[in-house]
Order: structure tokens, then C-alpha cells, then sequence
């Protein structure tokens, strides 16, 4: 076939060169290789078919001579006017002749008549076109790959899932002609970002990273030459992005509808339903006409719109009420964004026992009020840090894990630091749904304060002894073995309420400091009680005996013994 007679024409009159080294080797995998001369019509699925008849040819063309071509080139003179032509004329095709379709040598008009410097032409027509400029074609997925390997984007093996992950968060969608077309989120995300002084659209920050990583891999430069610089420039970004995301909403703005206005597919559920905290009127409970299934019951989502604004603010599941301040009936509103705080109770796709959420904080979380932590999004009243407001429940290094937890025989389940409106506890991470891991010790009321001792990361090894417990901790070299980490608390007491010898302030750890826990009342349970948290109240007159095996070894009078948070909290007076 037209294989067989290409090899053969090769391997005669000298035509077979040895491939040439290219520039580019990612050592992902040896040179592609046909091992076996296969009639491609023989192939009957045209995907495969069309593989190995790229392979052979693309094998065939890198043993071939280089085209040899001519260009020519001429200028007619007609009165003041110049008018310029080129043209190409191919005299040994060679690579081409295999590699077609996918590449052709062509310039200008094409191949042009023999002429004589100084001849004199008699033109048959002259003809003015009219036209205009026009956008540039979308572009297709070899041109993208082309472009991404010329601007030292990725690598053969990655080129394919950054094309993909564009697709996939909708900046881009491509059709049946294998071009490009951007949306319009991925348009707006250009348009913001620009806006913002960083083209991030551009492949200059990407190329850069790439080309230090190569040098390194080359043995040309270290990892600590070029960590600095790179993380550096990147934060640097992220801090001017993070400063200026506003930017993003006002793009953003321009090519979509706000969420729950009249042209979306909302119903109204119950206006004047709660006070905006921009304009402070009332604003609309809607909801989508879609359905949203979450763990299999089906969901409708909600939000809030205020008309006067022309702004959406989505709400979480449940069943939501207006939050008031207690019998004056005046609406309850968060200190930080002044919008009326919402109360969510059990229903419509939540079990839980309630909270409180304020429905600005809730999809855009307050820097200067929320846990340092990555991840802030859906931000509740229990994890706020505010100073003065009744309903925030959050503590500072509350997102750090202090020790893993005794009672979870799963990875990656640790026991962190909480509040309630009983004070502070550490709880597991795993705490909530069905099978909720009933781990809890009580911090004692004394503390006005209690946070976690959080590493310096600019200098972990001074800080480590401050931060992390020297006796509970655990380092292994051994990659078989995850290492122990457990984190120190700092309590604040309150003035008169602890002994003396525990200072004004006091750094500890609760699994292993004796006299804190001696001194504060502070119990650890046991992983062999039959199920914690269960106390067998009985009643002598008018006092209530408290007795809990492994939590509570005395006996003692209970001044008072609510639920909180799930947990049985009993306040002992005497002992």
C-alpha cells in the first residue's frame, strides 16, 4: 500500500536519515514506535484506524529528507503605487509527501510565473475589494495544543487534563468541529482578573514555574533557588486577587442575572421575609423550581432577594425563620454586614439541632471574623469570631486538629477545639451525622478564652516546643507510620476564678498535664465505657446525684444538667 511504497522509496537511492534529536524531552515515554506493517483499511474502528495511520506517518516523515523549496518574490510598480506577490514553488516534497494532510508548504498567491527584472507587464483587470476586519476564527484543539507547547504549558502528559479541567468548570466549551468557544463565566473570570492588574489569562506566571522546575529537573538549579522566588511571586498574587475579589462579582455582574431576580427560574415563597442589611428592606424568600437531591431527598434550593438592591444571597437546607432579639421582637442583626440573622431548624433535607446563620457571612465569609482556614465558604454563626455578638460560636485555631481522636479507629478523624453556649469543649471531627463519635471533654468555665498554640511558619523549630506537646507527640522517619502530632492550649482565666499557681495565663496539655486537670476539674473519658455520655440521674429530695463511670469518678450535687450541642452537660457544685 501507500506505506510500503513510501518505506521502499526510502531505503533506496539514499534517501533514509537517522531522526534528529528533538528539543523537548518530558521522559514520559520512549519514542512511539510501529512494530508491525498493517493495511489500514484492515482496521475496522476508525478511531484506532486513525492512530496508527498517524503513528506510521509521523515514523516516516522523521526519516525523511527536509523539502526543498523556492520562494519568489515580485514587486510591480504601476505608476507611484508598489504592489507586492509571493509565491512558493516546491522542488522535492519529500516529508510532505507522507505527511499529508497535516502539513502543508505555502505561501502567498502560490507558485508564480517566470519573470525578468525590469520586464514590463500588461495587467488584465484591477479589482478593489471591500471588506472589513472580522474576530479572530475560534481556535481548534491542535492549535490550543500547539500554543501550550510553544509557551511551555504542561507536558505530553498533562496538555490533555488542563483542556479537559477547563471544560469541565465551564470556562469553555468545545463543539463537534473540535473548536474552542469561551462561556461567559470563563469571559467574566478573564475580564475580572484583568481588571485587577494581573493578566492571569496570560501564560507568563505558568511558563516561568514550569521552566525553573525543568532546570531543576536537569540538575541545573536546586529546589531552594527556585522555591523562594516562585511562592513569592504567587503570593504576591493571591494577595492582590484576595484584596480585590470584588472585582470578580462586578464581572461577573455583567454577563449573568443576579441570583433570584424575576428573569431566573425562582418561585417566591413569602415576601417581606427578612431586612437587608444594605438598604434595610425587607427582602423575598424564593425558591428554585429545580430540584436538588442530597443524599437521596430531594432539595429545593432557596435564597433570599432583595428588589431594592437587586441582589441574591443563597441560604442553607432546613427550615428557616427570622431571628429576633428575645421578647421585644426586634429583628436580631449581625454586627459585622447588619442583615438580619436567620434561625435554621430540622426540615427540608436537615436533621441537625439548629443554628443560627447570617445569610451575607454565609456565602461570603468575614476575613477579619473567621478561622484561619482555606476553607470558608457556607460560614455559620457557631464559627464566627466576633467579639460582642451572642450567637458567634467560633474559636480562634478551632480548624486545627490537637490530637487524633482515642475513640475513632479510622484515619484522619482528630479531635478539635469548640464553643457552645455552655463554653468550651474538644469534640471529634467526626461528630456529627448518624454514627457521631461521642467524644467530648469539657474545658473548664473558668477560661475566658481557650485557643489552640499555633506554629510559626517562619520558624517552625523555635516554635515547636510552645505549639506542639513534647510528651504526647510522636515523630517517625518511617513513611509506614503517620506521626503524632498534639497541639498545646492556651487558657485565659478569668479574674479570682483558678488558683494562683496557674498564673493569669496558662499553656498545657489536657492528655497529659496532670495539674491542670486537677486544678480545672478536667475529665478525659475512657474508650471502655459502654457509651459515653450516659449518666444515671437518680433523686434524693430535692438534690439531683450524678454519678458518670470514667468521666466523673465522685459523686457529687448537680446545680444544673442541660443537653448542649448533643452532649448531657452537668454543672457540679459540690464534691
Amino acid at each position: 500500500g501507500q506505506f510500503g511504497e513510501y518505506a521502499t522509496k526510502l531505503l533506496t537511492n539514499n534517501n533514509f536519515l537517522n531522526p534528529r534529536k528533538g528539543q523537548n524531552d518530558d521522559s514520559a515515554h520512549p519514542p512511539i514506535t510501529p512494530c508491525k506493517a498493517v493495511d489500514p483499511q484492515s482496521i475496522q474502528d476508525h478511531v484506532q484506524r486513525g492512530v496508527y495511520t498517524l503513528v506510521v506517518k509521523h515514523y516516516l516523515a522523521c526519516c525523511s529528507r527536509d523539502a526543498i523549496g523556492k520562494e519568489t518574490e515580485i514587486i510591480t510598480k504601476i505608476s507611484s503605487e508598489e504592489f507586492l506577490a509571493k509565491g512558493l514553488m516546491i522542488l522535492e516534497k519529500n516529508w510532505l509527501e507522507i505527511y499529508e494532510p497535516w502539513e502543508r508548504w505555502s505561501t502567498g498567491q502560490g507558485e508564480l510565473p517566470r519573470v525578468q527584472v525590469g520586464s514590463r507587464i500588461v495587467p488584465t483587470s484591477f479589482l478593489m475589494k471591500d471588506g472589513r476586519t472580522t474576530p479572530p476564527l475560534p481556535i481548534s484543539e491542535v492549535e490550543l495544543i500547539s500554543l501550550m507547547d510553544r509557551n511551555g504549558i504542561g507536558t505530553d502528559a498533562t496538555i490533555a487534563q488542563h483542556i479537559a479541567t477547563i471544560q469541565q468548570r465551564q470556562y469553555a466549551t468545545r463543539d463537534n468541529q473540535q473548536k474552542f468557544h469561551p462561556t461567559k463565566l470563563g469571559i467574566a473570570l478573564v475580564e475580572g482578573y484583568n481588571s485587577m492588574g494581573y493578566q492571569l489569562n496570560k501564560p507568563d506566571l505558568r511558563r516561568e514555574t514550569e521552566a525553573e522546575c525543568n532546570l531543576v529537573a536537569s540538575g541545573r538549579k536546586s529546589k531552594d533557588q527556585i522555591i523562594g522566588p516562585i511562592l513569592s511571586k504567587m503570593r504576591d498574587c493571591f494577595d492582590r486577587v484576595n484584596a480585590e475579589a470584588h472585582k470578580l462579582d462586578l464581572a461577573v455582574a455583567r454577563h449573568f442575572q443576579a441570583l433570584g431576580s424575576d428573569g431566573g427560574n425562582f418561585t417566591v415563597l413569602r415576601q417581606s421575609f427578612s431586612k437587608c442589611g444594605q438598604c434595610e428592606n425587607l427582602m423575598t424568600l424564593k425558591e428554585m423550581q429545580d430540584d436538588n437531591v442530597q443524599n437521596r431527598v430531594r432539595v429545593k434550593r432557596k435564597v433570599l432577594f432583595c428588589s431594592t438592591c437587586a441582589e441574591g444571597y443563597p441560604v442553607p437546607r432546613g427550615d428557616l425563620a427570622p431571628y429576633f432579639n428575645g421578647q421585644d421582637r426586634e429583628p436580631f442583626s449581625c454586627p459585622i454586614c447588619k442583615f438580619q440573622v436567620l434561625k435554621i431548624s430540622r426540615g427540608e433535607g436537615y436533621d441537625g439541632n439548629g443554628y443560627t446563620v447570617c445569610p451575607k457571612c454565609f456565602s461570603d465569609a468575614p476575613r477579619d471574623h473567621s478561622p484561619r482556614s482555606t476553607d470558608n465558604v457556607d460560614f455559620r454563626c457557631f464559627s464566627c469570631l466576633h467579639q460582642t455578638c451572642g450567637l458567634a460560636g467560633g474559636t480562634r485555631g478551632g480548624h486545627i486538629d490537637i490530637y487524633p481522636c482515642p475513640f475513632c479507629d479510622s484515619e484522619g478523624t482528630n479531635v478539635t477545639l469548640r464553643k457552645s453556649s455552655r463554653g468550651y469543649m474538644l469534640t471529634c471531627s467526626s461528630s456529627g451525622g448518624a454514627e457521631r463519635c461521642q467524644y467530648v471533654v469539657w474545658l473548664p468555665k473558668a477560661a475566658r478564652e481557650v485557643t489552640v498554640c499555633e506554629e510559626d511558619e517562619n520558624d517552625p523549630v523555635n516554635t515547636s516546643s510552645n505549639a506542639r506537646c513534647p510528651n504526647c507527640s510522636s515523630t517517625n522517619d518511617d513513611r509506614r507510620t503517620n506521626n503524632k502530632i498534639v497541639r498545646k492550649l492556651k487558657f485565659c482565666w478569668k479574674p479570682g476564678s483558678v488558683p494562683p499557681h496557674l498564673g493569669r495565663e496558662y499553656i498545657g496539655c489536657v492528655l497529659c498535664d496532670d495539674m491542670l486537670r486537677r486544678d480545672t476539674f478536667i475529665s478525659l473519658p475512657q474508650r471502655n465505657q459502654e457509651e459515653l455520655g450516659q449518666i444515671e440521674i437518680t433523686y434524693t429530695g430535692e438534690d439531683t446525684m450524678v454519678e458518670e463511670a470514667g468521666i466523673v469518678e465522685e459523686s457529687g450535687i448537680v446545680e444544673e444538667a442541660e443537653m448542649v450541642e448533643g452532649y448531657l452537660h452537668a454543672e457540679i457544685c459540690e464534691i
